[in-house]
This record gives structure tokens, sequence and C-alpha cells, in this order.
């Protein structure tokens, strides 16, 4: 982000501040720092800003103001991802996530009243500083188990969970309050000891973090036990419960830890079981690891490390890990087969496997004398395409074109035989899926096995990674998810025409609807006593939670009864509708753009297999990741509605679009809709489409400013502008 300026703006120094600053500079961040400020100014400019926050200025007018450090630290690690402070893998950004909402539910929280100096600490009841100390202590025992057999806590370099968690036990590890002793004893936990120790030799956690480092490690380094004395190891969970007492056992901070807890210690034993040389074919943990389990520490459930997939998942291999780095490990996949030929006369096989976790497949070689289980796999025997198996053996470069590695097999077990047969017999004849093409309308017909095919795939992959993507962004940013009702009795601004919800039609015969004396139905003998339709949106349900919990969002399916059959009308989609209370249009305006490139970064990022495949499917959208990168890289221009009309109206002179809706197109109904005055909402939304088609230029790459209306447009636009501002 090389056009982006950073300051940060804090009433004092504090560990959050310290977090940040940390986080910064190792993401080779330039961060200025302004810690003079006041809480309240703070406060207006931001909502939870009192404390801390964080001011990007890159190209845009407005600022972009992060309130919590949390959302300061992930902003700065997903824009730096040279640096690897969100891991190496998909499975370490979750471990990432995981610790940092332990160190702030478990340990920030309590931590901050065993910080208070001793002037306020009169002021706090005994029994609530007592369970902040019992809650401190239970995170610090998680922690320690976490770190018996790891460095770091995800991963195997220092991550965004390394820098909050050293940042909030800092002053608790290094001294008490007053310069007493601290908070938490080195001969209790070793284990987070010595992983604090690592972190302080760092030289940017020395310089930024912990300016007395050298006095600190000399001190602390005196005092840890060696390795191999009695309380380090297996050892550190027992001494750990006997010296904070019985009660312990039910310790809140522990058990508030549990997904982070668990997750670690599941990485720790990931960590350990990397150095083998094998694996267990299925993915779980190698023999050196299987004898001790990670710890339990229960709160809403049992610790997710239980789970095993019993299979290694094959976007690990050929995305997360790039293929050429597990050359040489033992393996098992599981998938269906997408083609399957026979070469050298019948002994050999080629099985090429998808389990629906990437676009890309994995190539297994089955040899008839070395593959247990070859005559199984035969087509003959298992039916050709969409048969599934589980296929172990060993992964070597491959000496083809297209694919890295590939799969030798040892051991083929078909799990799901295709009976495609005349008969119903085992075979492929009838098998709805053959190695060809097959159009959308096809596939609509066999609609159970749509999935298995590659731009249905894709395209599922890409909306579950935008459905998380949108609860992340809203999640990290504050807002509250609501769910709204999908059974209504609103028509939430006449948003378009509904389904009708009723019990009054009969299973059988004609129906005899009760009347009314005008003749209309009477739905005072239905369901609900009134007539209730499916909703058209959930916007006029948020906004009231708006007004009691802030800032909100609704993400829910919404129907449309328009008997339309065009490519931009739906009879049921999911749509997003964040409110925002104690805001203008500039916030709004804001919001829309951050969640806009926020989705476009994060499918780049995640997804962008799927991207490669959809713009290579016959039909799919050529440079289509390079249109995704401009909407990222350049900022939104905001013009009023009277710009917006002149420049359509200097591309009709020029003929850039026609008066006839036959010629013009999208672009000419916008134009018909700009001229009799619609919302903003709406012409964003007409307009983006034009603007993608390709049919109007792109300076006019819009958001717009409902404060300067034309004069054509109506004063709903003034009272939509109200509504959203709350």
């Amino acid at each position: 982000m090389p056009a982006s300026t950073f300051r940060l703006r804090a009433p004092g120094e504090s560990y959050q501040t310290r977090k940040v600053a940390l986080a910064a500079a190792l993401a080779g961040v330039e961060l200025t720092t302004s810690l003079q400020e006041d809480h309240a100014a703070l406060a207006e400019l931001v909502p939870h800003g009192k404390s801390l926050i964080l001011e990007v200025q890159s190209a845009s007018p407005s600022p972009l103001l992060l309130a919590r450090s949390n959302v300061a630290l992930r902003f700065l690690a997903e824009n730096a991802p040279a640096a690897g402070l969100y891991g190496e893998t998909l499975y370490e950004a979750g471990l990432v996530d995981q610790w940092l909402d332990f160190s702030f539910n478990s340990l920030e929280v309590p931590a901050t009243v065993l910080r208070l100096p001793a002037a306020a600490q009169g002021s706090v009841p005994v029994a609530v500083k007592e369970t902040a100390r019992r809650e401190v202590l239970g995170a610090v025992g998680v922690l320690d188990k976490a770190l018996g057999k790891t460095t770091f806590l995800a991963g195997n370099q220092v991550t965004l969970a390394d820098v909050a968690v050293f940042c909030a036990l800092h002053d608790l590890l290094v001294s008490g309050k007053e310069g007493g002793p601290p908070a938490v004893g080195v001969d209790v936990f070793p284990g987070v000891w010595r992983w604090f120790l690592t972190l302080l030799h760092q030289p940017l956690f020395q310089k930024v973090a912990a300016p007395n480092a050298a006095a600190t490690i000399k001190a602390l380094e005196a005092k840890l036990p060696k390795v191999g004395s009695s309380t380090t190891g297996s050892g550190n969970g027992a001494k750990s419960s006997s010296s904070s007492g019985a009660s312990d056992k039910k310790k809140k901070g522990g058990a508030a830890a549990a997904a982070g807890g668990a997750g670690a210690a599941k990485a720790a034993t990931s960590t350990s079981s990397s150095s083998s040389s094998t694996t267990n074919g299925g993915g779980g943990s190698s023999s050196s690891t299987g004898a001790s389990k990670p710890p339990l520490v229960p709160k809403d459930g049992p610790a997710s490390s239980l789970f095993q997939r019993g299979r290694t998942v094959i976007k690990e291999i050929l995305v997360e890990r790039g293929g050429g780095a597990a050359v040489g490990e033992t393996v098992t996949i599981k998938g269906w087969a997408r083609t399957i030929r026979e070469g050298n006369k019948g002994a050999l096989l080629f099985i090429e496997l998808n389990d629906g976790s990437t676009a890309m497949s994995m190539q297994a070689v089955l040899e008839a004398e070395k593959t247990e289980g070859f005559e199984e796999a035969t087509p003959a025997k298992c039916g050709g395409v969409g048969a599934s198996f589980a296929i172990t053996g060993t992964l070597v470069k491959s000496p083809a074109k297209g694919q890295e590695v590939e799969l030798h097999a040892t051991q083929v077990v078909v799990l799901g035989k295709v009976y495609g047969g005349e008969n119903g017999e085992v075979g492929g004849k009838l098998y709805p899926l053959s190695k060809k093409a097959h159009s959308m309308e096809y596939l609509r017909t066999n609609a159970h096995l749509r999935a298995r095919t590659r731009v249905t795939s894709s395209v599922m992959r890409v909306r579950h990674a935008m459905a998380y993507a949108t609860h992340k962004f809203f999640n990290d940013r504050g807002f509250k998810y609501v769910h709204t009702p999908l059974i209504t009795g609103a028509d939430c601004e006449g948003a378009g025409e509904m389904f009708t919800v009723t019990t009054l039609l009969p299973e059988k015969g004609a129906p005899k609807l009760p009347t009314l004396p005008d003749g209309s139905i009477d739905f005072a003998k239905d369901f609900f006593g009134k007539r209730t339709s499916l909703t058209v949106s959930g916007q006029l349900n948020v906004e009231t939670y708006a007004c009691g919990l802030s800032d909100v969002y609704t993400f829910g399916p919404t129907f449309r009864a328009e008997n339309s059959h065009t490519t931009r009308h739906l009879a049921e989609f999911w749509m997003i509708e964040p409110e925002i209370a104690f805001a203008d249009l500039e916030m709004d305006m804001a919001l829309a753009e951050d969640y806009l490139k926020y989705c476009v970064w994060y499918a780049l990022t995640h997804n962008e297999d799927d991207l490669v495949l959809l713009e290579k499917v016959p039909g799919g959208e050529m440079g289509l990741r390079d249109r995704l990168r401009n909407v990222l890289e350049n900022p939104f221009v905001r013009i009023t509605y009277t710009e917006a009309v002149a420049i359509l109206e200097k591309d009709l002179a020029a003929k850039k679009v026609s008066r006839r809706r036959k010629e013009g197109g999208r672009a000419q109904a916008l134009f018909c809709r700009m001229k009799r005055g619609i919302s903003s909402l709406t012409f964003l939304y007409i307009y983006t489409h034009a603007l993608f088609s390709g049919q109007v230029p792109s300076e006019a790459r819009v958001g717009l400013r409902l404060g300067e209306r034309a004069r054509a447009v109506p004063d709903r636009a003034g009272v939509q502008a109200a509504c959203h501002r709350h």
C-alpha cells in the first residue's frame, strides 16, 4: 500500500497502541502516532473509538477510520500479505483469528483490572479482582498447554496471534502493580515464559513493545527452569491446576478460550507431526502424536480438535502447499472421478479425482502389479466417470504438463459405483454427466449432480467465500447480524411483487376462498389472520434494530414475484443490507466502498483457482481478475445526480448510447430511469451493471451523494438519506 499513510490516534500509550504499532512494524508499514488525543473527540469520529483509531489516508477524499485494535491488526496484515502475519495457509489464518478473539475475551478484559493503578484499586470489589485473576490464570494455562510443542501460536513464524497475546500479557509477566512481583509466575507456566522470551529476543518486539527487554531477558532467564526439569513438559498443566486451587477446574478464562486454545493445541500437534517423513493417509495425526490428545477445555461443547477428516484435502496439496512442497509424502485422498483412462493395454489406470475443495483435480496413477484393489477400480467394475474412490499413495513430481504432482497409488478402494447400465447394473452408459460440456439448462434437469461440474462447484466456492467475507467484514467492524423474518405482512418500500403465503388453499379440488363483501379474499380467516407474503427485503425490520443496536446488518434470502426471464431478475436471491446509526451519507458510502473492495480482495486472495477456471470455461468472462483488480485498486468517484445526468447526455450526443432501447440496451434503460428520477441505490445498481457491460464510459464509475440531487429527482431520495442516518 505505497500510496497510503497511516496514523495511530489515541489518548495515551497502552497495550492496545503497542499492539497496533508492533503489527505495523512487522508489516513494514510506516506509522505515525498521535498519543495526546481527547477521548470524546475520538468517539465523535467513530463509535467505540475513544481508546484508539487507526487512520488510513489513501486516494479517497475521506480517510478510513478503524476503531478496534484487532480490526486494525487484521487490516494491516491483510494489506501486507508478504509479511505472513496471517499465517501461511488458510488453516493458520483460522488459528490467528481464534487467538485474536481469545486474547480479547480471555486476556485483555480481565487483565485490565489487574493493571489498574493502586489509586483505582480501592473502587474495585474484591470479588471482581479475584475473578479477573482466575480468568487470566486460566487463559494463561490454556496458552501454556498449546505452547508445549510449538514455538509460535500459529504456524512456524510470528503472526498477529503472537503480537496480540504478547502485548496483552507483557505488563503481567514482567512486573506487577507498583513494581511488585509479576501477576503470572515463571515456575507455573514455563511454556508461556519460553515463548515470551523467544519474542523478546526479536528486535522489533524490543524496539516497539518492550523497550527494557535486555534487563527483562536477563532476569527471566535466571528464573526459568531448565529443559528436563520437573516443571516442564506435560507437568505444566498439573502444576498450573494445583497452584490455582480446586476452583480453577471451573475457570471461566479457560472456558472462554475453548476455540482458541483447542485450535492452537491442534496446531501444536500438527507442527510436531509435520517433521515425520510420512503422515497418516487419512490426514489424521501421525503415530508420533497419536498417543497424546490436545487438552479438552469445554465451553459450549467439546474442543474442535476431536474432528478428523480421515483424508488429505486436495486443495491443501495443490493450492495451499503448491504441490511441489508435498512431494514424497504418503497421503490418502477421497473424491469423485472426473475422468478414468486406461493405458498400457489395461495395466495402468489414470484417475482424475476431485473432492470439491478446489477447481483443480489430482491425477492418480494405478498399476495392476503395484496397486491393491486395482481390478475393482477399472471402469468395467466401478462404472467409470462419477464413481467415488479412496486412494492412498505417494506424491511424486509429474512428468506431464499442467500438473505439478501426481499420486502413485499403492491402494484404491471403490466407495461408490455408478449404476448407469441399461438395466440399472454397474456401468456408465446412462450416467448423466459424461465427459463433455453440458449446458446450464441440461444441468438443471440433473440438479443432484451439478455440484460435481467445474463451473457450478467453482461458483459455489466463490459464493461461500463471499458469504464468509461478508460476515467477517461486518463482524470485525462491530456490526451485529440480525435475522429478519422471511414471512411478513409488510411490503418493504414496494420493492417488488410479492409471493403470497396462505393456508386457505385445499390439497385437492378447486379452492373455496372466504371473501369480503367487495369480493376480495378475507385473509382474516388465514393462518396469520392477515395477508402475509415472502419478504422482498429485510431492510424495514433491520432498521428498527439499528435504533437499538447501532450498527447492524441482515443477510438472507429475499423473494420477488416478477415474471421476468432476464439475467437481472430472480425469484429468490440473498441480499446484504447494513444499517448504521449516528452516521451521515459520507460514512454510508465509505462503508459500501470498503465492503465491496473487501469482498473483491477476498475472492482474489482465496479463490484465484476458481476465478481462473471461470475465465477459461466456454462462456466464461475473459479478464475477470483484471476487472476485479481494477475495482480493488481504484477509489470510487463520488458525483452528484446532476453530474451523472450530464455524463449520460454527453454520451448520448456522442452516440455512445442510443435513445432506442433496442440499440442502447441497459445503458438506455438506465438513462430513461435517470430522467424520471429514482433512488440513489437503485441508480447505482443499474448503472454498475451498465458499466460492467462496457456501454458506459469509465470516468462515470460512481457512488452517488444524495445531498446534492438533480432537479428531476423526487423528494423520496432525501427521505431515504434521512432513514439511513436514523
